[in-house]
Formats: C-alpha cells, structure tokens, sequence
C-alpha cells in the first residue's frame, strides 16, 4: 500500500473515528499496572523532592504498520499520540538523585482500529552526576513495569524494561547521549492453530542500542541526529506465507490486518536512523518534526523497511 500524503497526517485529529481509545482499553490498562505505579512513587515520599511534570502529543505516519516483506501485504496509516508523566525528583547526596513516577499514554489509528491503545508506566531510575554545571557527564540506570491494552483485545501486554544511560554537553552546542536497553512484552498466549508452533505470537524480548547528538543552533532551534541497532523478537503480518513458517517462534491469526491475516515471530535485527529539528516556542514548551527509517533483517530472508515521518509537541511545567 502507498503511504498517503501529509494531509493524510493533518486530518488524522478531526476524524470522529480516531478521537479516543475505548473506555474499556484505557480503565483495564490503569487497573493492572496502579498498584505497582504506588509502590514507586513512595519510594520518594519520606524525603524532600521536587515533582516534574510533563506532556506531550504526536501526529506521525508509517507506511508498514505490519511490518511485513512484500509491497502487496504492506499497510499504511497514521496515528495520533500523547502522553503525560509525573516524576518526583530526591536529591540523594551531592551526585545522586532518584527519581520515580508515572507515565500515562495512548494511541489512536485512523483506519487500523484494533491498534489503538492505552499504556501505564511506573518508573524508577537512579543518576549520577560527575561535577556541578550543564557541563559535567552523567549516567542512569531505570527500571520500569507498564501494561498496555489494545481495542483488538489479543496484543494486551505486561512490558518490562530496563536501561542505562551516559550522555555529556560538550559545550554551549553539542550534546551527545548513549543509552542501552532491555525489554520484554508478555502477552496473554493465544491457542496454538498450526501443529508444533506457538501461538505466542506477541510476545517479544529485545535489547537495543542507541546514540544521539543534538546541536544547538541558536537558543531556540536545534537539530537531532540518531541510530539504533536492536536486536531480538519482531513481529511480521502478513497474509498466509509458508516461507515465515521454517522460521517462526509463534504464529497467530491478526484480524486487525484483515482477514487472512497472521502475525508470525521471527528473531531479526533492526538499524535505523532519525533527523529531527526542534524550536523552543516557550521556556517551556518544544515543537518539532522528524523522519525515521528503519531497517530490518529476519530470519527466513524476511527482511523489510519502514519510514515515519513526525510533527511533535512538548511541555513541561
């Protein structure tokens, strides 16, 4: 399928279809992750801290939502995102600081209903600072627990992760950020419908590497450079493929794509790069654009690409 133009992008917000996930996807999503949401954030109660307090929404278009090999089974669509966070923020020392909080999203497709979803986070991470000023390095390390819930019900996930990051300013125009990351989504596993393979198609463990540089060029207005290697569990749909079957850890049918579609996870690795412009509007809030590509290699030679164009909007309080 073609990607459609940008005014597919622009309309996306004033489609009655794409306003809101079900009542349903969002309330399930909140009751399985609040409980270990409030075990985090205690964890900074007892001590005197700042709270961080932020939001932000996203229009983008991807032109293989399915992520599949052939041109005829690809799918595009675009989306509309938000988020907002809460992090309340401990002074550990003079070079430690903990933070721990919240984080609550959703996603909404335009035609690609049974992909709109809700998503709750609790988080926790722990940074180190080597000397006072923007100036001086920094590392952190997080965890995080969240449960995502879709409108099609079966990609409904517990998803773990953890990471580590380092970045420094170099000076008053570059600064440059490195971050390692380990996930895993569990997903509810489905009956299997083909002999000797799992129906655990969505469910999926993954690590992954990434490294950005953003370059000021005024006091405003900054670019973005970044890559990404990924390597782990993908998710391909397509339509019936006897070659993803040799190679498939799980297969599952995914009526979201259409009839006849099934989803199959194979191992596979994933490169991909992202430019990106952002200006300052306020002292508080940030637009900006972007373009991703990504390209990835999987087994069975079912390899496939994927672009995202991105309009971005951020504030904080």
């Amino acid at each position: 399928m073609r990607p459609r133009s940008c005014q597919a992008i622009a309309v996306t917000l004033h489609n009655v279809g794409m306003r809101c996930p079900s009542p349903r996807t969002f309330c399930e999503a909140i009751r399985a992750s609040l409980p270990a949401l409030l075990i985090f954030c205690a964890a900074s109660h007892t001590a005197r801290s700042d709270w961080t307090v932020a939001t932000a929404a996203a229009l983008s278009h991807d032109d293989n939502v399915g992520n599949a090999r052939d041109y005829r089974d690809q799918v595009s669509d675009s989306s509309a995102s938000g988020n907002a966070s809460a992090l309340q923020l401990l002074p550990i020392g003079e070079s430690y600081s903990l933070a721990a909080g919240g984080e609550l999203s959703g996603q909404i497709y335009d035609h690609l209903t049974g992909l709109r979803n809700a998503s709750i986070d609790a988080l926790l991470s722990l940074k180190k600072k080597w000397g006072l000023g923007a100036f001086a390095p920094w590392a952190r390390a997080g965890i995080s627990v969240g449960r995502s819930n879709y409108e099609d019900g079966y990609r409904d996930a517990t998803i773990y992760r953890a990471s580590l990051e380092l970045g420094k300013r170099v000076d008053e125009r570059w600064n440059l950020a490195m971050k390692y990351a380990f996930e895993r989504s569990a997903a509810t596993p489905r009956e299997s419908e083909i002999y000797g393979l799992s129906g655990d198609a969505f469910s999926r463990t993954g690590r992954s590497f990434t490294a950005n540089a953003e370059y000021s060029l005024g006091e405003r207005f900054s670019i973005s450079l970044g890559s990404l290697l990924r390597h782990g569990d993908v998710v391909s749909t397509t339509q019936i493929a006897a070659y993803n079957y040799v190679y498939s850890k799980a297969v599952a049918p995914d009526p979201t794509f259409g009839p006849g579609a099934y989803a199959y996870r194979l191992n596979g690795t994933t490169y991909g790069a992202r430019l990106g412009a952002q200006y300052s509007l306020t002292a508080h809030s940030l637009i900006g654009c972007g373009f991703q590509r990504l390209e990835t290699h999987a087994q069975g030679d079912n390899n496939y690409t994927d672009s995202m164009p991105e309009l971005t909007w951020n504030y904080r309080f």
